[in-house]
């Protein structure tokens, strides 16, 4: 059987990193095509990006918390010191999407800024990462030159709304179920065995 995941994540959430590693892992014994849209969870972060401790007053705690989960899954996060603001990276990652990158360019964004702390909202750090996986900066400008890939992430928040989705990640499985977080590769698992009856 064949499940077909939609993922709703955004690169700035650990939690969507580890649910990705999760399913990628699952697809060694699942046939698993699955679909990422971008869903900006700060949008209100100024273009360049802001200082950790300035938007969370509790950045430190918050990088231990995040460093003792990632353990927990063979994932070393660094010290996340800025925020970055994502939307331009999800644009692209809506791009990526059109020319079959989108597993490279995503896996790509999340270790530039969980394991180099590399600010990813920043156009040359963007193209950087784009060309490391085959996107090249014309790309990638063209994806500025126009409206189409912005409008995608105006239409996923839209469809998150109109679905009351709130939070991610969010999955939505064959159009049935709807997995909420950072979930185990048990819970998933469960999940693929409800609807394979």
């Amino acid at each position: 059987m064949k499940y077909k995941i939609t993922m709703f994540a955004d690169f700035q959430c650990p939690y969507c990193y580890i649910a990705k590693n999760i399913v990628d892992r699952l697809k060694k014994e699942y046939d698993i095509e699955i679909l990422f849209r971008g869903y900006e969870i700060h949008p209100d972060i100024p273009e360049n990006g802001i200082r950790s401790e300035i938007y969370f007053p509790n950045a430190k705690q918050k990088n231990i918390q995040l460093q003792e989960f990632g353990r927990q899954y063979g994932l070393e996060f660094t010290d996340i010191t800025e925020m970055p603001n994502s939307n331009k990276a999800l644009q692209v990652a809506e791009y990526a999407k059109s020319v079959n990158k989108s597993e490279e360019y995503n896996t790509a964004m999340y270790e530039a800024f969980f394991f180099h702390g590399i600010n990813i909202g920043l156009i040359p750090e963007i193209k950087k990462i784009s060309l490391s996986i085959g996107i090249s900066e014309e790309e990638v400008d063209n994806v500025f030159y126009t409206d189409k890939y912005k409008n995608s992430l105006i239409n996923n928040k839209y469809f998150c709304r109109d679905n009351n989705i709130t939070s991610v990640p969010t999955f939505i499985i064959n159009d049935q179920v709807v997995l909420v977080g950072a979930q185990s590769f048990e819970n998933f698992k469960k999940v693929f065995e409800e609807l394979k009856k």
